[in-house]
């Protein structure tokens, strides 16, 4: 997903507290009433399921949505809209089954058609979504999104009678109202997974067709099927959800959640001891004085988060097309002292992209810190060292305070160890973004990485790295062997077998190092001891039990 959007507007302290006011003047009413509130950081750019791609915009969706299928606390791909599915021989079509009288929170009916319409909306050239790629493997989906032509930088336009054509020629196909078949141009035994995500989740095209860039910014546009809807949108400051009447697992057991908008972390902690906020994301900067609070310290919940941070560079922006610069800025990197001093321990270093427990996930010593290797390599590059380099800009979010001393830290090891001066460019959360989603503007030096979709290696590698997916095109880095080793992964059955293509591929990653890997986060939430009935999985990213128990969490009296 998708890197974790920890982005914000900025505002002033006393704008922020002024939210709280009337939460604090009712504050039994704000702690008895049965809503969890929790802090959300950053106001998403886009809460549309085939336009998403950050994890604060996904976490609205799942509440309010569902796929075919959904992940159990164990991590494991369990029936969801679906109740059931299976593949052909060589997993080249797969067909599910819907539980019988689906309904939209509306209580009109919900039905095959409108998962196969999730399916051409997500491809569709109209809607531009970040994840088509994710669907490339359905027959006539890349050609939907109008790169069937000869040119793949220049992509084919449809008239309306060619448009209803390609969308017929899709591999999406409604069999009868309970079963959707998809047919894939390779096997694709992972595709059951991918049906648990946001491109799946089906909107009301009537809504969405109506206004189709603004639908979602209302609370009445988003009829979803998921256990909760959206009654209450607050720009910039909160989400509403209550309980969906009309899903098919029942009311869920909370009330009401509300996502509460702010951006400044010494905020949320106050919210949170007044009582005010329920559940909150730690900045590492808040780690020890919570650890060495006695009440606070026992609502703190920590646990390993399935996800990979590093540097991120613009691969056609010099120095970073020479890719011995790249080796001496990982090895000039102490991870060790980053995520012990400068993060307090929210994370743990890493020199690889799948991180440990994840299928695919390789243990390498290559790139690690060494100041020697570092100052060595520089010298070997075509700039012959820090004196022949290019003015180098390091950009950040600078909406929180505590990121200007991490990246102060950051940019003093590159001085200190290289000799090379980094000019800090602090740029507003949301504007950082937008940066980052087009490659004409990729930023020339950046910290992002990927926060796990779905557990298969095939969503870390094909999703991420191959010449044509999104997230790669924006950091303009594609490497052949790696996409054959990867095809070879997404199209072998064998899971032992297909396992083993990652593992290469992850290799052939990390020796053409697009930019160095740094660490794997910790979730570090506050938790109000009311709150209870959540699982934690290393899939959460904005709260614990995000996708595994969003029905099961609760707040008592």
């Amino acid at each position: 997903m998708r890197f974790r959007a920890r982005f914000a507007r900025a505002a002033s302290l006393l704008a922020v507290l002024a939210m709280f006011v009337p939460m604090v003047v009712g504050t039994a009413r704000a702690q008895d009433d049965g809503t969890i509130r929790m802090n959300a950081e950053t106001w998403p750019d886009v809460f549309d399921p085939q336009k998403s791609s950050y994890t604060n915009e996904i976490s609205i969706l799942t509440l309010a949505y569902e796929g075919l299928t959904k992940l159990d606390p164990e991590g494991a791909t369990v029936p969801g809209a679906a109740d059931s599915w299976e593949y052909n021989e060589d997993a080249t079509q797969l067909t599910f089954k819907l539980r019988p009288d689906l309904k939209f929170s509306d209580g009109s009916p919900l039905t095959a058609e409108n998962f196969r319409y999730a399916v051409e909306r997500t491809c569709s050239p109209r809607v531009a979504g970040e994840y088509q790629s994710i669907l490339f493997e359905i027959t006539g989906c890349a050609e939907l999104a109008g790169l069937g032509g000869d040119d793949p930088d220049n992509p084919v336009e449809f008239t309306d009678d060619d448009y209803a054509k390609a969308v017929e020629a899709m591999g999406a196909k409604v069999i009868d109202d309970q079963t959707l078949q998809l047919t894939m141009t390779q096997p694709a035994p992972y595709m059951h997974t991918i049906a648990m995500t946001w491109v799946f989740y089906p909107v009301k095209k009537e809504i969405a067709e109506a206004d189709p860039d603004n639908w979602w910014q209302k609370a009445e546009g988003h009829v979803g099927n998921g256990p909760f809807k959206i009654t209450a949108i607050e720009d910039e400051q909160m989400i509403r959800f209550e309980g969906n009447e009309n899903y098919y697992g029942g009311l869920p057991a909370a009330k009401a959640i509300e996502y509460r908008y702010v951006e400044e972390s010494a905020v949320a902690l106050e919210a949170f001891r007044a009582g005010d906020l329920d559940i909150i994301a730690l900045d590492p900067s808040q780690i020890l004085e919570v650890k060495d609070d006695a009440e606070l310290s026992s609502m703190l919940v920590s646990y390993a988060l399935a996800g990979t941070i590093g540097l991120q560079f613009n691969l056609t922006m010099e120095p970073f097309t020479d890719q011995k610069v790249r080796e001496a800025f990982s090895y000039a990197f102490d991870r060790e002292t980053y995520c012990t001093e400068i993060r307090n321990g929210d994370c743990s270093p890493t020199l690889t992209w799948i991180p440990e427990g994840v299928p695919g996930h390789i243990s390498i010593e290559q790139f690690g810190f060494d100041p020697e290797a570092a100052v060595a390599t520089l010298a070997e590059s075509s700039y012959g060292g820090p004196e022949g380099l290019p003015e180098i800009k390091l950009y950040y979010n600078s909406d929180d305070p505590a990121n200007t001393e991490r990246m102060e830290w950051v940019a003093g090891q590159f001085r200190d160890i290289l000799g090379v001066e980094i000019t800090l460019e602090p740029t507003e959360g949301t504007a950082l973004t937008g940066l980052k989603k087009d490659p004409t503007t990729y930023p020339q030096m950046s910290t992002g990485g990927w926060y796990q979709d779905y557990p298969d290696p095939q969503n870390w590698l094909s999703v991420y790295w191959t010449c044509d997916a999104t997230f790669a095109q924006r950091l303009t880095y594609c490497n052949e062997e790696l996409d054959n080793l990867v095809k070879q992964g997404d199209t072998t059955v064998d899971p032992v077998a297909r396992i083993a293509f990652y593992e290469q591929a992850g290799q052939v990653l990390v020796d053409s190092i697009p930019g160095p890997f740094l660490y794997n986060p910790t979730n570090n939430f506050l938790v109000n001891p009311k709150v209870t009935g959540w699982t934690a999985t290393s899939a959460d990213s904005e709260w614990p039990g995000e996708f595994s128990s969003p029905t099961m969490i609760t707040k008592g009296s």
